[in-house]
């Protein structure tokens, strides 16, 4: 005869997992893959090269960031063209892939506290009025750029102010995830040259989409710049504000001028 904790066990533990795995089966079975974005784990190679060799101590934190681009690569479009979320299925996917999914793993590898965490992704009080100070200095470089490939290729959308104030705001999850992680992060793990190619090849195979067009150049621009206001300062409320306004240029301004 079954023993009473056998099926209070069962009962109470078995039963809600089972339920969890079927739930997360049928999701699975319905959704729509797009594995698009793997190519930007292919810079990844560098360091984890790197680490294996030098750097043993940080191999467990490196593949904890290539979980983290592998969770995106397989996550993103599911999520992306979800139901579940409505009109704000774009920027909850962001939050939750780009910020949210990334904190939680290098916390739980780490051990740490939040707010030991952040300032080592660049979200500190020292450096922020230098990263202000070097974002401005750049962002007319950037917008120049946006203009003369937008102008050589045209504007085929109309003005959206809410989409330019939405996307302006979203930009702070790519900030935080390639140069916060990809950079500052990985530099502590390895050292500049491999951060510094980490991040910006990553950033630009996350956007397979420009490869074959001019627009890539305007990526290219944006990750060099970006990761200068992060190296000087160690902060990147900068780069956010570059990257970021660029967005609100291109979705908002820019189709009023062209």
């Amino acid at each position: 005869m079954v023993s009473h904790k056998v099926v209070l066990y069962i009962k109470n533990r078995l039963y809600p997992f089972i339920g969890i795995v079927y739930v997360l089966f049928c999701w699975v079975i319905f959704l729509d893959f797009n594995f698009f974005l793997w190519p930007m784990i292919l810079p990844m190679i560098v360091p984890l090269f790197y680490s294996i060799r030098y750097r043993r101590d940080s191999l467990k934190e490196i593949i904890g960031i290539l979980i983290i681009m592998i969770t995106i690569i397989i996550v993103y479009w599911p999520l992306l063209t979800s139901e579940y979320l409505s009109s704000a299925t774009y920027v909850a996917t962001k939050i939750l892939l780009f910020l949210v999914i990334p904190c939680g793993i290098l916390l739980l590898l780490r051990r740490s506290s939040i707010s030991s965490l952040l300032p080592r992704i660049g979200l500190q009080k020292k450096g922020i009025r230098h990263s202000f100070v070097l974002g401005i200095l750049f962002l007319p470089l950037m917008l120049i750029v946006t203009f003369l490939l937008h102008f050589v290729n045209g504007v085929g959308f109309d003005p959206n102010v809410l989409s330019g104030s939405v996307s302006f705001f979203e930009a702070f999850t790519e900030e935080f995830f390639f140069r916060g992680i990809l950079f500052l992060y990985l530099f502590m793990l390895t050292d500049l040259r491999i951060a510094y190619f980490t991040s910006l090849a990553c950033f630009i195979l996350a956007h397979p989409q420009q490869v074959t067009s001019l627009f890539i150049l305007g990526t290219l621009v944006q990750g060099i710049l970006t990761l200068e206001i992060t190296r000087k300062s160690e902060n990147i409320i900068g780069a956010w504000m570059v990257h970021g306004i660029n967005r609100f240029f291109i979705l908002a301004v820019l189709p009023f001028i062209l």
